[in-house]
Formats: structure tokens, C-alpha cells, sequence
């Protein structure tokens, strides 16, 4: 018996792990669709916003290339009417600054070659977007996108605009996960751009999501790919993926052990299943037994009668089965008739 109940026992855990494992394994490739998804739709969509006001900015650079630095100002307001941008503006190589309106008009001493979208858009010889951060005027989040002016192949200047990101941050922080899950976004470098936790705008990643392996985001790919990590003392799973067209990341971050909750309930039924079968399998082994060994239980006692010598010789063994004990009875009573015979 308790061999059988060890057979039982392994049994039931041998298949209690298979379904354990297959169970595990469609919950995290189900996370993975759901990560996959999150990122794929959604940074479709923030490329398709940049692309716009690249395309934006390129299309006022081809035309200011075709006009005089002084009569800028139909274009660049159709150039920040396009592209939905806060400003536009155009520096010059001579340091002059033009605005989309001829009413603004730049700080005494300003130079548009020495800033950093001046700098950039003409190293990159192309649209250049910046790395975000804070309008000094107005206290939001942003970024300038630049582009050469060119005439002839030579560069006449510069020309800008600046954008504020709240849009596109809450657009971000709008992304709902299972698992007490959420989207942020950051530069390659590890800023933050956009995150649920508050006051984090511009933070190392690390240091908003302390244990998080910045270099996830440094490394990341147009393809997402599912990684465990560690954020706060806690397993989460997360995706990263890169911005068409920046130098951006977006990603996706779920806790493990909400996502993994499902399996705890299969593993307490498992057990208590696997306990019911056990159970009824010994009870019903215990009976079979017992009444397959019956009849050889009685073969034994008739036998140990007769060998101690006062046995009962007119006393015969029931046949109710033609199986080995069957047989075995049939001859023990021809045994016992000889006997019965001789004395």
C-alpha cells in the first residue's frame, strides 16, 4: 500500500509541475503580447508626432533658404501653424534673430549661433530635435526642433521651433498595464521625460526607478524585448523600445508577482486536487486489494490449519474466480480430498 501511495504521489506531482509550467509560461508570453502592444501602438504614435514637426521645421527651412533674412515672418508662422509649435524663429550666421511675429524681438547681445539648437542642427547637417528641458519662460518641459537654412549647399542659419511636451507626457502617463503596471519615457542618455511618479521630469532613471539597469535604455532597440528587472526590491517585467526619428525610449514596466497572482491560486488547487486524488486512490487501491487478496488470505489459513496437524480435512476452499488463487483453491481441495481418502 504504501508503495502505491508513493506511486500516487509522484504522479500527481509530476503533473502538477507540467501544468504549473505551461500554465507560467502562457501568463508570461500573454504579458509579453500585452508589453508588445503597449509599446508598439504607442510609439508608432509618438514617432508620427515628431515626424510631423520634423517635417514641419524642414519644410520652413527649404523655404527660408529661397528668401531674404530680413522677410522671414510669413514662413516661419506657417512653419509653427504646421507643426502646432509655441515659437519658431530663425538665427542667422551674421547673429541675427527672427521670430514667427515681427513684434518679438531678441534680448540685447543675444546670439542664436552660440545655443545649443543653433549648434546641433548645424553638426547634424540635418533636422535635430534636443534633448528636453525646461522653457525658462514659461516653466514647461520642451524641445526645439532645428534645422539648417541652406542656399546653394551654404548654411545661412538656423531655423527653430520650440514645442512644449505636456501633450505628449500625458499621453504617456495615460497608458494603463495589468499589474499595477505604467509607461514612462526617457532620453538614451537615462533622463526621464515622463513618468507616473511626481516630480521625476528630467531624473536619472536609476534614481526614479532605483534598481532599474539603466543600461536597458541606452541599449534599446526598435524591437522590444521582455526583461525581469528589479525596481525597488521588486520583480517587475518591462520592455523598451526606441522613437523613430529620436533619441527617445519608451517603456513599459508591469509588477511580476500581480501578473504571476493567477499562478498561486493553480498551485493551491493542484495541491488540494492532487490531495483529493491521492486520497481516494489509496482508499479505492485498499479496496481492491482487499478483495483480490481475499480468497488468498483464506487459501493461507486453510493451509496453516492443515499443516498443524488438526486441521478440518472435510473442509473446502470457495472457487468464485478462475484466475491463479482460483486455481490454486481448486487444488487444494483435491489436496485436502486425497488426504480425506488415505485417512
Amino acid at each position: 500500500m504504501f508503495f502505491v501511495a508513493i506511486l500516487l504521489a509522484i504522479a500527481i506531482a509530476v503533473l502538477s509541475a507540467l501544468a504549473y509550467q505551461r500554465m507560467r509560461s502562457e501568463i508570461i508570453h500573454g504579458v509579453q503580447q500585452e508589453l508588445d502592444a503597449a509599446i508598439a501602438g504607442n510609439s508608432e504614435a509618438l514617432g508620427r508626432w515628431l515626424a510631423q514637426r520634423r517635417d514641419a521645421i524642414q519644410a520652413t527651412a527649404n523655404r527660408l533658404g529661397d528668401v531674404d533674412a530680413s522677410a522671414p515672418y510669413p514662413f516661419l508662422q506657417q512653419g509653427k501653424d504646421a507643426g502646432g509649435f509655441d515659437q519658431t524663429f530663425a538665427g542667422y550666421a551674421d547673429k541675427a534673430m527672427r521670430y514667427h511675429t515681427p513684434d518679438k524681438l531678441p534680448a540685447d547681445g543675444y546670439d542664436p549661433t552660440a545655443r545649443p539648437w543653433y549648434q546641433l542642427a548645424s553638426a547634424q547637417k540635418g533636422v535635430a530635435i534636443t534633448a528636453p528641458y525646461v522653457f525658462s519662460s514659461t516653466q514647461k518641459l520642451g524641445v526645439t526642433v532645428a534645422s539648417p537654412i541652406l542656399r546653394g549647399g551654404a548654411q545661412l542659419g538656423v531655423v527653430g521651433g520650440d514645442i512644449a511636451l505636456d501633450g505628449l507626457t500625458a499621453v504617456v502617463k495615460a497608458i494603463r498595464l495589468r499589474g499595477d503596471g505604467y509607461a514612462f519615457l526617457a532620453t538614451r542618455d537615462g533622463k526621464i521625460v515622463s513618468h507616473p511618479a511626481a516630480d521625476s521630469t528630467l531624473k536619472p532613471v536609476a534614481e526614479v526607478m532605483p534598481g532599474f539597469d539603466a543600461a536597458l535604455v541606452s541599449a534599446a532597440g526598435n524591437s522590444p524585448t521582455l526583461h525581469e528587472v528589479e525596481i525597488d526590491g521588486r520583480s517587475h517585467y518591462a520592455e523598451v523600445a526606441s522613437i523613430a526619428g529620436s533619441d527617445w525610449v519608451l517603456g513599459t514596466v508591469v509588477e511580476k508577482d500581480v501578473m504571476l497572482a493567477p499562478l498561486n491560486q493553480l498551485l493551491l488547487t493542484l495541491v488540494l486536487a492532487g490531495l483529493v486524488v491521492a486520497v481516494a486512490g489509496i482508499v479505492l487501491a485498499n479496496f481492491a486489494l482487499t478483495r483480490l487478496l481475499a480468497s488468498l488470505v483464506r487459501l493461507r489459513d486453510a493451509l496453516l490449519d492443515v499443516a498443524s496437524g488438526d486441521g478440518d480435512l472435510t473442509h473446502q476452499l470457495s472457487v468464485d474466480k478462475q484466475d491463479e488463487i482460483g486455481q490454486t483453491a481448486e487444488a487444494f481441495n483435491r489436496f485436502i480430498g486425497s488426504l480425506r481418502q488415505m485417512f
